[in-house]
């Protein structure tokens, strides 16, 4: 068997393996990032003087460019220009924006690099999960994007003490360092790993009316890339919310005890990571059996949300080992549409578009976090001192917007339907207006 560029599949197998292992580190990376602010929260704080509101603002300017520096990507790099270098910039911007922390003092050093961090972190994800399907087929993408996402849950459980430790043992500023050197480290192995595989855009076989760029009117408007949108968006909702709002939801909503707190949530990720490889080896295997795209990526991404919802109005009026279970489902299963969507636009995209759809759907959602952190803590002040009932209506509303996302991927996500629509409008005349009209 030949990939398009007329290699065998074994000559490409071995690269595309070592491609998916620097992807998943590349998403390790990404969290360990993350993280070593937090975990610096306390020296920090006292070494600089800073209040919890400054440090609270400090971290917020994380999130000030990450969405849309993402869409920019997303609109106007990508594609253009070959992903193992989009990559490499973004680690080199990983990496740029820890080190001046080691060897200052300043509050606005510290500000703008995290604001830069947020710039180079959002288009993170999904440009990751772009280059992965370069080198993998369309039935062949499920099991690899979960293995790109492990990576998260990896830097969560790994990054905690094994930069604890290094703040513990040699100084807060020395767990930026460290990220750095990991950063710079990561870049000179995806040097001579990474590349264009034989699904890109940039590989050199014939055109044909799948690789042919659409109108922005036809693939944006297209019900199965709205459906994604909406659905990727509702999944965001709680995912993003989850590192400010699971551990008080916990504690103060269903009143376990702060010691407690830490261990249920490692346990949510533990339970997430065979989730994920779990229910993106049973689609990818179902798909390969000859079950349709829409019942292994629309009905499941449905699936999914409705679990997650459902688990959530549960938890609040359950107890126990069940609520547990209910709020592990809830918290964990929305992420098995990260899978999903970018495969499934990945499948009815042009090879020419599909990077851009990806990365800007997927930066783009991220604004939906912001939201619902904000909207949460409204809801649950609302209550005044009754916390139970502020997290309850909380919890209730989320549900609501993980159910609507479901009924979005039922109803909208019909992926043959648009590789036909799409293969007979690239197989239409090209005019002047409709070159003009091509998403860029």
């Amino acid at each position: 068997m030949t990939t398009p560029t007329g290699a065998t599949t074994g000559s490409a197998g071995g690269r595309a393996i070592a491609v998916l292992i620097m992807l998943f580190l590349f998403q390790t990376l990404n969290f360990f990032d993350k993280l070593v602010f937090g975990l610096s929260a306390v020296p920090m704080m006292k070494e600089l003087g800073l209040s919890p509101k400054d440090f609270g603002l400090i971290g917020s300017s994380f999130f000030l460019l990450f969405s849309l520096s993402g869409m920019a990507v997303g609109m106007f790099v990508v594609g253009r220009f070959p992903v193992k270098w989009l990559l490499l910039i973004m680690a080199g911007i990983w990496s740029a924006t820890q080190l001046p922390i080691f060897f200052s003092s300043s509050i606005a050093v510290l500000v703008i690099c995290r604001i830069i961090l947020g710039a180079g972190e959002g288009p993170g994800l999904p440009t990751a999960l772009h280059a992965c399907y370069n080198w993998f087929p369309a039935d062949k993408r499920s099991v690899p994007s979960a293995v790109v996402l492990q990576g998260i849950s990896v830097g969560l459980l790994a990054g905690g003490p094994i930069l604890t430790y290094v703040i513990v043992n040699y100084g807060w500023r020395t767990g930026f360092l460290f990220c750095g050197l990991l950063g710079l480290a990561w870049m000179v192995g995806w040097f001579f790993v990474g590349g264009e595989g034989p699904y890109s855009a940039h590989a050199p076989e014939a055109a044909t009316a799948k690789d042919k760029a659409l109108p922005a009117r036809v693939l944006w408007g297209d019900a199965t890339v709205i459906g994604v949108i909406i659905m990727s968006t509702a999944s965001y909702w709680i995912v993003g919310m989850s590192a400010t709002w699971l551990p008080p939801y916990l504690q103060l909503g269903l009143g376990y005890k702060q010691v407690d707190v830490g261990w249920i949530i490692s346990g949510i990720y533990l339970f997430q990571s065979p989730l994920l490889l779990g229910g993106s080896w049973l689609t990818q295997y179902l798909q390969r059996r000859g079950f349709s795209l829409r019942a292994c990526l629309g009905h499941a991404s449905g699936l999914a949300l409705l679990a997650a919802g459902c688990a959530l109005l549960l938890s609040i009026v359950t107890s126990g080992p069940l609520q547990l279970a209910c709020v592990a489902i809830a918290f964990a299963a929305p992420s098995l549409t990260t899978i999903f969507g970018p495969v499934a636009l990945g499948a009815i995209a042009p090879a020419v578009q599909r990077g851009r759809l990806i990365v800007v759907i997927y930066s783009g959602n991220a604004a939906s976090a912001l939201i619902s952190n904000a909207l949460t803590g409204w809801i649950v002040g609302e209550a005044g001192p009754n916390a139970p009932l502020g997290y309850a209506h909380a919890m209730t509303f989320t549900a609501g917007v993980l159910i609507v996302g479901a009924i979005s991927a039922f109803a909208l996500i019909f992926p043959e339907r648009t590789i036909a629509r799409f293969a007979r409008t690239a197989q239409e005349p090209t005019s002047p207006s409709a070159v003009a009209a091509v998403s860029t």
